[in-house]
């Protein structure tokens, strides 16, 4: 009966730290953005900005771990390393954080700081997307019109990119506007893709501009 009592209370123990870690390592990100940009009554301090980034991470904050994949990247704050880069992305990414995940998508997709991977690409794109990460939809609409990494599939393009659109970002209206112009098959279709179309020329995307010439003439 004492042994069972014990072990419940060591539970309670562990649940009940659990909680004001997770706290913890939220303020030591806090920190270090503040740290990192500074405000009205102090200057920017990289230095402890990364210490306190550092902190988080190993305290298993995911936005932590982004944040030194990207200054490892630049060379912000610590030497600048593409491998120390890929590591803290890695490890965000696994930990759910979406840009982190976008990130991973991009490094595949491009080839840029790993083995060009259309199928990792698109095993990361996808799980940023789901959690509702902008450009990450983006991708996989743009993956999926063209077919990289699998078979083109314009009826799943178009249901990402309108997901991808809710940014405001032209590129993705230019390119929703664009397949569904391609595929239309009403007047209403038609009038959708247009709408799409101008958005995007509206905000200086050329092809979006041509296109829309091609539409109107």
């Amino acid at each position: 009966m004492k042994k069972t009592i014990v072990a419940f209370l060591v539970i309670l123990l562990i649940l009940g730290c659990a909680p004001a870690k997770n706290k913890q390592h939220q303020e030591e990100l806090d920190l270090a953005k503040h740290l990192m940009s500074g405000d009205s009554l102090s200057a920017p301090d990289t230095t402890k900005a990364i210490i306190s980034f550092q902190a988080a991470a190993n305290g298993g904050n995911a936005e932590a771990m982004y944040y030194l994949g990207y200054y490892n990247q630049h060379g912000i704050g610590v030497e600048k390393s593409t491998e120390k880069a890929l590591e803290w992305y890695l490890r965000s990414a696994e930990a759910g954080f979406p840009k982190a995940q976008n990130k991973m998508g991009m490094v595949y997709y491009s080839g840029s700081g790993a083995e060009q991977d259309y199928s990792e690409a698109l095993k990361w794109f996808t799980l940023s997307a789901k959690n509702d990460d902008d450009q990450a939809q983006y991708m996989l609409g743009k993956i999926y019109s063209i077919g990289r990494g699998t078979e083109p599939d314009t009826s799943r393009a178009i249901r990402w990119l309108k997901k991808s659109v809710s940014g405001e970002h032209p590129y993705p209206e230019f390119l929703l506007g664009k397949l569904l112009y391609e595929t239309a098959e009403t007047p209403k279709d038609l009038e959708e893709a247009r709408q799409w179309v101008k958005k995007s020329a509206d905000k200086g995307v050329g092809h979006a501009k041509e296109l829309l010439e091609k539409m109107d003439s």
